[in-house]
């Protein structure tokens, strides 16, 4: 038996709508959400949120699977405000040290 899903009517900023398991934080009130079942994984309910919507993605915060051709969560850190990358791969040098010090 897997977690039931749902899928926000209205659309974020990016025009996507999110698909939420039970749950989580974010999932929006009972009259702006559709019902999407049960499944065992986000990849499954996510594809039965396109049904819906032809824009859909999976919520950051609940379904942390790895989307086809996006980002995985893996490598980042949920702050309550957005996403913030574990590790930094920034190249240090001479003129960026001299640039932080002149802000």
């Amino acid at each position: 038996m897997g977690a039931n899903y749902y899928v926000a009517v209205r659309p974020r900023i990016n025009e996507n709508h999110a698909v939420h398991k039970e749950g989580c934080p974010f999932l929006t009130n009972d009259e702006k959400r559709i019902y999407l079942g049960a499944f065992k994984s986000d990849q499954d309910a996510m594809s039965e949120g396109h049904r819906h919507f032809a824009m859909t993605k999976g919520c950051l915060f609940c379904c942390k699977e790895k989307e086809s051709g996006d980002r995985t969560t893996s490598q980042s850190i949920w702050d309550g405000k957005g996403i913030i990358p574990v590790r930094l791969h920034i190249q240090k040098s001479y003129h960026q040290s001299l640039f932080c010090c002149l802000n």
